[in-house]
């Protein structure tokens, strides 16, 4: 090796070491869920149901459908958390966990797990949300306009909007990630019980912004 070749053969071996330490100094990657720990379990004390659910792909902006959580702070302003991460495409983590809420809330299965026969009872769920907040410290927030419609049985289908707020005592992560599991079981709550027939009535974390009946 000649003198010359000597000096660039030491940058690049200080350049190589450089970005191996910088790799090593990378946080660590955490993933979240939307789905509760209960949601592999079934619903207690409530039959089977005589139809089944169909929840439809949720809509969501694209601001708050990102892989790292986004995060408002205090003085307004939003913090992507690039190592604390969705383990799957937000709009996927909010269908499945609404499936699963609805599921031990009225004892019915999902379309996508149980293929319907031709004339199959059917209630289809549709979902647009329009806010999903996580404030640092403060609280958890999902703001959506939602849909339940029959298909092949009787029933009124309904056109409703709810907030739902959740709050958190600290500025921790898995307290953010708890307090919107929370919101859209609420959430859900309140779609069972417009399927059920019954009125969708606000409660201590949701608002209930009006319903009108969907016309056929």
């Amino acid at each position: 090796m000649n003198g010359a070749s000597r000096p660039r053969a030491a940058l690049a071996a200080l350049v190589l070491a450089g970005a191996l330490a910088a790799c090593g100094s990378s946080p660590p990657v955490h993933y979240y869920t939307l789905q509760t720990p209960a949601a592999g379990q079934a619903a207690q004390g409530a039959p089977a149901a005589s139809f089944l659910i169909e929840v439809l792909p949720v809509s969501i902006s694209t601001q708050a459908d990102q892989p790292q959580l986004m995060v408002r702070t205090g003085d307004g302003s939003v913090s992507a958390l690039y190592s604390e991460r969705w383990s799957s495409p937000l709009g996927d983590e909010l269908r499945g966990a609404l499936s699963d809420a609805l599921k031990r809330e009225l004892g019915a299965l999902d379309v996508q797990v149980v293929k319907p026969g031709p004339g199959a009872p059917v209630w289809r769920v549709q979902t647009d949300v329009q806010r999903f907040e996580l404030v640092s410290g403060s609280m958890a927030q999902l703001d959506a306009t939602w849909r339940v419609r029959p298909v092949n049985m009787k029933g009124s289908g309904l056109l409703c909007r709810s907030v739902v707020t959740e709050p958190v005592s600290d500025d921790a992560v898995p307290s953010l990630i708890a307090a919107q599991q929370r919101a859209v079981v609420s959430l859900a709550g309140a779609m069972a019980s417009a399927i059920r027939g019954q009125s969708p009535a606000g409660s201590a974390s949701v608002q209930m912004m009006g319903c009108s009946a969907l016309k056929d």
